[in-house]
């Protein structure tokens, strides 16, 4: 019953169904002026009454016109509706969704912050950006999720995916980074940050591991983490996949084909199909929350 109401007050605020409604109204009050017309006529077909059964008919025309007229003006502009899809679909769902659920379309991590989780080369050819902000919590873990760009003036490069920043302690004092082995070699300029062979043949083969102390990184990599670490790449969740644990967090990046939501909203779109679409988006958070 809840999730039909709110279903009901999305498709209220977007306000398409309700212009699609007031259509097929005019559509059916069409029919309907047609018939009574032409039964005027007929009812009323010799003598003095055929005049009534004339006016019937034309009175009934005039507002046939009139309400064609405007049943156009409708059309038209259900044709050329185009709303924000994260304002009216995302959004909302965000805060039902999530406890403290919160979505904003310009937010996300700066650059700075970005570079600062060690996934990612911080040489001057590369500019970071990001958008479609999430935060939230789920089983009491707070995380923030958006999409981030990579941009790279050398090679012209664009990679997209997307960014999550979980509230996980691993009790690890300095920053380990793994990418998936099919992840372009991280370019750093901080020397600290070096590539390390793990002792670990599993991880060895499936990540490249990037670590200040090659002691922390093999104490981080346990059984019951690398069993972790193999759910997360079962997921199958992008062709690059990248994970640090340091401040206190994990953060994860994977690349994506397109942007996480839509951004735009059409008559095209069933808000209940839509809402479907965006609630598996939402639980990949909850997929990696459960997992580590």
């Amino acid at each position: 019953m809840e999730k039909r109401k709110f279903i009901k007050r999305v498709e209220k605020n977007i306000g398409i169904k309700r212009i699609k409604n007031q259509i097929n109204a005019i559509s059916a009050l069409f029919v309907f002026l047609v018939v009574a017309g032409a039964f005027a006529i007929y009812m009323n077909h010799s003598g003095v009454w055929l005049s009534y059964g004339i006016i019937v008919a034309a009175v009934s025309m005039i507002i046939l016109a009139l309400f064609a007229s405007y049943r156009i003006k409708l059309q038209v502009k259900l044709n050329n509706m185009k709303l924000d899809y994260r304002e009216f679909i995302v959004m909302p769902y965000a805060a039902r969704y999530f406890e403290g659920g919160i979505f904003n379309k310009k937010g996300g991590p700066t650059e700075r912050e970005i570079i600062a989780t060690n996934m990612f080369s911080d040489t001057s050819e590369y500019r970071y950006t990001s958008m479609n902000e999430l935060k939230g919590s789920h089983k009491d873990v707070k995380f923030m999720n958006a999409d981030v760009f990579e941009d790279c003036d050398v090679n012209d490069a664009h990679i997209r995916g997307r960014f999550f920043e979980i509230d996980i302690d691993t009790k690890n004092i300095n920053p380990v980074v793994l990418t998936s082995s099919s992840a372009p070699v991280l370019d750093c300029q901080n020397e600290r940050v070096h590539l390390i062979k793990p002792q670990n043949e599993v991880i060895d083969r499936m990540f490249r591991v990037y670590a200040f102390d090659e002691k922390e990184a093999d104490n981080l990599l346990t059984e019951n983490m690398i069993y972790k670490l193999r759910q997360l790449v079962g997921l199958q969740l992008g062709k690059i996949f990248r994970i640090c644990f340091a401040n206190g967090k994990i953060y994860l990046y994977f690349t994506t084909e397109s942007n996480t939501y839509e951004e735009v909203l059409t008559k095209k779109h069933d808000v209940e199909n839509e809402l479907l679409k965006v609630r598996e988006k939402f639980m990949v958070v909850g997929k990696i929350i459960d997992i580590l």
